[in-house]
């Protein structure tokens, strides 16, 4: 008797795929990026998960006339701008590197895994975050109490997710920090003043200065109310660009999740521009 495979199965089976041939593509992509990124004429948008990078590669492609490839299934062997969250390794061709303030990347993040435990593309890992927030917070988890989970997603993003995932924010940043041939734009400078950021950070990188009418029309194109349809700080938490602003974090931390942010990355919030000194969670409620 043959049998029948139904309908969600075999859905289940084609994401499958489609996530394994993005894995192995993307891990091929990088082992060419490495050996002949230069030669080929590619360049490296990277940062910190829930960092900005999308934009940050979005504006690198306008500005440089580059295909910008997205959910690729084969690897990439030409001239494009490759989206990554790599650590650093001087093999690699010019590069742009994206920062953003720690807290709003861990409110960020907090958001992105709430809204994948309902997403179809990749069940798999909407199951394991599942896993996660159950070990976290136990059955009766509520996604929409912010202020309260996210001391405990905090810490865990410092000290268990980096094993999965590489390494915390602030190691991450470090890595990258002053490397030569990186360009460097923080995601808050970015929405200050994205032209001006891009300008400098593309001759940075290749020490040469870009098209300015090309950056002018990046900005134009990526423009977060383009991309997204609605005003930067509108928020949207179906969306993956959720509110596109710096600062939400204010909004989400009370004191615990401050303190708990600073006993992991303090000196660094310091260090990168985003503080004055570790006083600055006292003014927290909650």
């Amino acid at each position: 008797m043959t049998a029948v495979v139904g309908d969600d199965e075999r859905s289940r089976a084609t994401l499958w795929m489609e996530e394994k041939l993005r894995r192995f593509s993307a891990a091929t992509t990088h082992r060419i990026l490495l050996r002949r990124g230069r030669e080929i004429g590619m360049w490296v948008g990277c940062g910190f998960p829930k960092s900005g990078t999308n934009w940050l590669c979005e504006l690198m492609g306008t500005s440089l006339g580059l295909p910008v490839p997205v959910d690729y299934q084969l690897p990439l062997m030409m001239k494009a701008v490759v989206h990554s969250h790599y650590m650093y390794d001087e093999r690699m061709p010019p590069a742009i590197y994206i920062r953003r303030d720690g807290r709003d990347v861990m409110t960020s993040f907090y958001f992105y895994w709430t809204r994948a435990t309902q997403m179809n593309k990749n069940p798999k890992f909407a199951r394991g975050i599942s896993e996660i927030f159950d070990n976290l917070y136990g059955a009766g988890f509520d996604p929409a109490d912010v202020q309260g989970n996210l001391p405990k997603f905090i810490e865990y993003q410092m000290t268990v997710a980096p094993t999965t995932h590489g390494v915390s924010w602030q190691q991450h940043v470090r890595d990258w920090w002053g490397r030569p041939g990186v360009g460097h734009v923080s995601y808050e400078g970015l929405l200050e003043d994205a032209a001006g950021s891009m300008l400098t950070a593309l001759t940075e990188a290749s020490g040469e200065e870009p098209d300015h009418e090309l950056v002018e029309l990046a900005v134009r194109r990526h423009d977060f109310s383009k991309t997204a349809g609605r005003t930067s700080g509108e928020e949207d938490r179906r969306a993956f660009r959720r509110k596109g602003a710096a600062g939400d974090w204010r909004a989400h931390f009370t004191r615990e999740a401050g303190e708990v942010f600073d006993s992991f990355a303090g000196d660094e919030l310091v260090e990168f521009g985003y503080e004055a000194d570790r006083t600055w969670f006292d003014a927290l409620g909650g």
